[in-house]
């Protein structure tokens, strides 16, 4: 964990604190602090409902700290709150960042209860992440059903993403299940997904792509589709930086090329 007090610094670590733990990540959009926050400040209505609430009573050394976070900072903090440690979690839509109490210092790191060798950082983490699946737009979602489809998967995932090419073919070993399946153009990949999404048959052609490399017709000047935006918009929304992403039906969701041991573990804890 670093303790950082100039702006340069700052700024270098800030960036990395929120993108360090996605396998796959956008890194091309970085741009000035102020224009990320803003475009990460996109969040469902659910979770703006919950958070405004919280907001609205919090104590009023939070409040004093919440308020010299937007003016040395210039973030506009959804949430703070003291830790027992006595630094400040500050909620930035779904992100962490800790301060000081007269935030003078930004800390850089993930906290860890020693007692209980919990990473508490990433629980919190992890709490903040959680989505209602029913919200879900699935009409955008390349679905599939293996077995009986009783166990439901949201994934999101870039065709040019080798995680994802990974995590595609974990899921195939999968049975009983029904996946739902976002395809998002977040690494350039604007013109395969809406290759793929204007062929004939959407969900060969991902997983043709996906499992083989067997490249999709050529896009029909005809074809006219908004998925790869709303999908990209969607991402935003649920403040996704990274892919792949699985979410499970209490709304919480695994990062990265996961294992088939990893899922199946998650499913049946949900029963």
């Amino acid at each position: 964990m670093r303790i950082l007090n100039d702006s340069k610094q700052f700024v270098k670590y800030f960036f990395y604190f929120f993108l360090h733990n996605c396998r796959v990540t956008k890194i091309h959009t970085l741009i000035p602090l102020v224009s990320f926050m803003k475009k990460v400040a996109l969040l469902t209505a659910f979770s703006c409902i919950a958070l405004s609430a919280f907001a609205a009573d919090l104590p009023a050394d939070a409040q004093r700290v919440k308020a010299l976070v937007k003016q040395k900072m210039n973030i506009d903090a959804t949430l703070v709150r003291k830790l027992p440690v006595g630094l400040y979690e500050v909620v930035v839509n779904r992100n962490l960042v800790y301060v000081d109490k007269d935030v003078k210092f930004f800390v850089a790191g993930e906290i860890y209860d020693i007692a209980s060798q919990r990473n508490l950082t990433q629980i919190r983490r992890d709490e903040l992440a959680k989505i209602d699946p029913s919200t879900l737009p699935i009409t955008q979602a390349i679905k599939t059903i293996k077995g009986n489809g009783q166990r439901v998967l949201y994934t999101f995932s870039d065709p040019f993403c080798s995680y994802c090419q990974r995590l595609e073919r974990t899921l195939q070993t999968l049975d009983n299940v029904t996946i739902y399946t976002f395809v998002v153009p977040l690494l350039n990949s604007d013109a395969m997904v809406e290759r793929i999404f204007c062929s004939t048959n959407p969900n060969k052609a991902w997983h043709d792509w996906m499992l083989e490399h067997k490249e999709p017709a050529e896009k029909n000047k005809s074809c006219q589709t908004s998925t790869p935006v709303l999908n990209a918009a969607l991402i935003n929304q649920l403040g996704i930086e990274g892919v792949p992403v699985i979410y499970f039906k209490d709304g919480s969701r695994l990062e990265g090329a996961v294992s088939k041991d990893e899922i199946e573990q998650k499913l049946a804890s949900l029963k």
